[in-house]
């Protein structure tokens, strides 16, 4: 009797549950998740900070690429600035005012250079009281002169054509220099591109993602609100037909027998059988979905693992990228500084032939 008592008590709390459950508008028409609501908050918030981060991690790579660009300039102009210096110190040494072409028409000491006395020893103008002729002359004074005329005549064509090659390797020096900052522009704007692809397709297969989430999670919303539905239906209809609670007459036992209901005392055993198997097989049904629950969230878990290792592994690639091509920017500068060393060692060695005071000191002193 107590038994059935305490089985009472839980139908009557079971079904003021239910009223209460029924009572709430949103619990009874719309079905709304808060948890899952809450966790889709979540998870956009996270990949909202993370998306933050990897804007401010390109910000900071463009301001580097910004930052080399600027030092390739400042080197640019160094070179530049000291082209201008070496051309200007080379006009000082070796084109000055007394080597041009027309100094000896403003020579102010040009009447010492006029043709002397006496230009040979057979000179017709040298007469017998001319006193032109002396003990310890210097016979060879034209050949003298002439052979540094020729000297000098070369010279100034060794300057011209040192000159000339010096323009050569210069115009050739920038025209490597334009090529190489070409090819380092052009693969600059392949690794932008690259990123940005790669940037295009990852946003593209986030955006399939979550849109394939969000309708399979609103067709099992949907499922599972057709399902309570039909359930709380089904319970609704069960009550209004129960016998018990119309409070009928009488009630038919398993035989056939009626039984009033003043005189009912109590279910059969085999009643009780029956009902506890069927709580037993409602428990597994219970059990089973939450272990599908469970199984579905795990599946999901895994999936959402799955893409953030492909995020990761995409971002590792990219890192060795870049990384690779740091290391092939270090070594194109390695050779433009071993080019630049060879270069300047082979311009040392063809201007090896300076003038020096020793040229300068015979000049005047012909005569």
């Amino acid at each position: 009797m107590m038994e059935t008592t305490s089985a009472i008590e839980k139908k009557r709390q079971f079904a003021q549950e239910r009223a209460e459950r029924l009572k709430d508008p949103k619990q009874r028409a719309l079905g709304i998740d808060k948890a899952a609501l809450d966790e889709q908050v979540r998870e956009k918030e996270a990949m909202r900070k993370q998306a933050a981060e990897r804007d401010a991690f390109y910000d900071r790579q463009a301001l580097l690429m910004d930052k080399h660009a600027l030092s390739l300039q400042g080197e640019v102009n160094e070179i530049r600035a000291r082209r201008e210096r070496e051309l200007n110190d080379y006009r000082q040494t070796f084109q000055k005012r007394h080597a041009g072409r027309d100094f000896d028409l403003n020579d102010p000491k040009r009447v010492t250079g006029d043709i002397p006395a006496r230009v040979n020893d057979d000179d017709p103008r040298n007469g017998p009281s001319s006193l032109q002729r002396f003990e310890g002359e210097d016979l060879e004074q034209m050949d003298r002169r002439r052979a540094q005329a020729k000297q000098q005549r070369d010279w100034a064509q060794q300057q011209v054509d040192e000159k000339h090659a010096k323009k050569w390797m210069e115009a050739e020096a920038n025209r490597q220099y334009e090529n190489r900052l070409e090819e380092t522009n052009f693969r600059t704007y392949q690794v932008e591109q690259n990123i940005a692809e790669q940037r295009r397709q990852r946003d593209v297969s986030q955006a399939e993602f979550n849109k394939a989430l969000a309708e399979q999670k609103r067709r099992e919303a949907l499922r599972d609100r057709n399902l309570r539905t039909q359930q709380n239906l089904e319970e609704i209809q069960n009550m209004l037909q129960s016998d018990f609670l119309n409070e009928k007459e009488s009630t038919v036992t398993a035989a056939g027998d009626k039984t009033k209901s003043e005189r009912f005392k109590g279910l059969t055993d085999a009643q009780r059988l029956a009902i506890a198997e069927e709580q037993r097989r409602q428990r597994e049904e219970l059990q089973q979905r939450r272990m599908q629950e469970a199984e579905d969230a795990r599946q999901w878990a895994q999936q959402e693992n799955m893409q953030i290792r492909m995020a990761n592994a995409l971002d590792r690639q990219r890192n060795r990228e870049k990384r690779d091509e740091m290391v092939q920017l270090a070594e194109e500068r390695k050779q433009q500084a071993a080019d630049a060393a060879t270069r300047k060692e082979y311009l040392n060695g063809v201007y090896s032939n300076a003038v020096g005071e020793n040229y300068y000191k015979h000049w005047g002193n012909c005569l």
